[in-house]
């Protein structure tokens, strides 16, 4: 069965559906997202072609602007910043809080050296549908960034799955049937746990029966995967005042 991680809140953001959209932080989003799309293009072309002087150039002048990028949104997007304003709900919480998802919305990312960028974005119904499928249980959706034991992982109920190695090489099918197992186990968990065997029914009988059920019979033979918890909705965010640009990066444009 999957592992399960803790990583969907590791740095992973989204804007408060409540307040309405501001034009200042629509700018500085798109201009970060052009340029790290940029920026990685040259660094996986360099990778290949180290010797190559014009990947070289491109790749020391897009250096040069995100160092630039990076030390004037510093201040306001790197995850010291945005844990701290209300106008970001972690990803759990809004992913708890808003399902069924209706709205388009954007996942985004970052940490203590890198402002936020978008990682997964959702901008119609038919991504919209996959998003609360998994959510529902029902499909699982691949996240964009592997887990903590360098495999991919997906988003299935409340929380992130990490894959076991033998199951990498699944078909979307088998994919899909794995995480179905994953959720039917942890229906049989939450059921012992609301109806505990009593002291008696657990005594060993003799000829080995143990008294304890089929949901004991179903971890012996398979184990469980942990419970899938629900995290519980965030009051009202206030309104964020619009983040300011940098003139220069206003202006910028990657090549």
């Amino acid at each position: 069965m999957p592992i399960h991680t803790r990583i969907l809140d590791n740095g992973n953001f989204v804007r408060s559906p409540e307040l309405p959209p501001k034009a200042a932080f629509s700018e500085y989003l798109n201009f970060a997202d052009r340029l790290l799309a940029q920026w990685r293009r040259v660094q996986e072309d360099w990778n290949r072609s180290p010797f190559s002087a014009e990947l070289g150039s491109e790749k020391r002048e897009l250096d040069r602007v995100l160092s630039d990028f990076v030390e004037t949104f510093n201040a306001l997007y790197t995850i010291t910043s945005v844990e701290r304003d209300p106008a970001f709900l972690p990803a759990s919480r809004f992913l708890t809080q808003y399902r069924p998802i209706r709205q388009p919305f954007s996942i985004l990312h970052c940490d203590r050296a890198m402002p936020l960028h978008t990682v997964l974005a959702f901008p119609d119904h038919g991504e919209l549908a996959k998003v609360n499928a998994a959510l529902d249980e029902d499909t699982p959706l691949r996240w964009w960034e592997s887990g903590p034991h360098g495999r991919p992982c997906y988003l299935f109920g409340s929380w992130v799955w990490e894959l076991r190695p033998s199951e990498i090489a699944l078909s979307e099918e088998g994919m899909v049937l794995l995480f179905l197992d994953l959720s039917e186990r942890h229906r049989q968990e939450q059921g012992r746990l609301a109806h505990p065997a009593s002291p008696t029914s657990s005594r060993r009988r003799p000829g080995g029966w143990s008294g304890a059920g089929p949901a004991a019979s179903a971890r012996s033979a398979g184990g469980t995967t942990g419970s899938i918890s629900r995290a519980s909705p965030r009051p009202a965010l206030a309104a964020k005042a619009p983040p300011t640009t940098s003139s220069c990066f206003a202006a910028a444009a990657v090549r």
